[in-house]
C-alpha cells in the first residue's frame, strides 16, 4: 500500500512537471512568434514611472523609425530592401538595433514630456509653428503603404509628435542648465542615462513579440524603387 501510494505521488509529480514545462514551452512560442501589431494597440508596452504607453503610443515611433532605416535599405540594394533589415552585426540583427531605437526614444520622450508638464512649460507661438511644420513633414514624408497600414490613427500620432516638442523643449533647457551637449540627453546620450537610473521603466513582455520591419511595410511584396517583386 506504501509502495502504491509513492507511484501516485510520483505520477502526480511527473504530471505537475510536464504540465509547467507545457505552459513554459508556451509561453516561449508565443514570445517568439511574431506580433500582429495592429490587432494589439491597446496592449501595453510599457511603463515609464507609473505611466502605461500602449502599442499604440509607440505608432509615431514605429512609422518614423521603419522609414528612416527602409531609406538607408534602399541604398544597400534598391532591388531588395528586406536584405538590410536582415544585416546581423557586432553580435545584433539591424531589426534588433532599429527596435531598440524605437523603444529607448518612447521611453526618453515620456520622461521629458512629464518633466516638461511639471514645469509648466508650454509651446510658444514659434514653437508652434514649428511643431505644426514637423507634423506636415512627417505625414508627406512617409510611403504611401505606410500611410495606409497605420496601426494608429493621424490624431493619435500628431498628438504623441506634439508631446515630442514639448519633451525636445525640455531637453533644450537640461541642455542650458547643465551648459553641455543636446546629444548628451539624446535618448543614448550619456547624461540621459544617467538621469534615467532615477526613473522607474518596466518594459512589457508583448514587446519582444514586435518585429520591426514588417509593421506598416511589407517586403514581400513590392520593392519601392523599381515596382519588382521578390515572385
Amino acid at each position: 500500500m506504501k509502495k502504491k501510494g509513492h507511484t501516485i505521488v510520483k505520477y502526480m509529480i511527473i504530471i505537475v512537471v510536464l504540465l509547467a514545462l507545457t505552459y513554459l514551452s508556451f509561453v516561449s512560442y508565443q514570445n517568439k512568434t511574431k506580433l500582429d501589431y495592429a490587432a494589439n494597440v491597446d496592449k501595453v508596452a510599457v511603463t515609464v514611472d507609473g505611466k502605461d504607453l500602449t502599442l499604440k503610443d509607440f505608432s509615431f515611433y514605429v512609422l518614423h523609425q521603419e522609414y528612416v532605416v527602409e531609406r538607408q535599405a534602399q541604398v544597400y540594394n534598391a532591388d531588395n530592401t528586406r536584405d538590410f533589415w536582415n544585416i546581423h552585426t557586432n553580435g545584433y540583427f539591424l531589426r534588433g538595433v532599429a527596435k531598440k531605437a524605437v523603444m529607448g526614444a518612447a521611453v526618453h520622450d515620456q520622461i521629458f514630456y512629464q518633466e516638461a508638464l511639471k514645469h509648466h512649460m508650454v509651446l510658444s507661438s514659434d514653437e508652434k509653428v514649428q511643431l505644426e511644420n514637423a507634423r506636415t513633414d512627417f505625414w508627406e514624408d512617409l510611403y504611401d503603404e505606410q500611410k495606409q497600414n497605420n496601426p494608429s490613427d493621424d490624431a493619435s500620432v500628431n498628438e504623441v509628435i506634439g508631446h515630442i516638442a514639448l519633451a525636445e523643449k525640455y531637453q533644450r533647457y537640461l541642455v542650458k542648465k547643465h551648459e553641455t551637449t543636446y546629444a548628451s540627453y539624446n535618448w543614448d546620450g550619456y547624461d540621459y542615462k544617467k538621469l534615467l537610473k532615477r526613473h522607474d521603466v518596466d518594459e512589457k513582455s508583448i514587446w519582444r513579440r514586435v518585429v520591426l520591419g514588417d509593421i506598416t511595410l511589407q517586403h514581400h511584396a513590392v520593392n519601392y524603387i523599381n515596382g519588382q517583386s521578390d515572385e
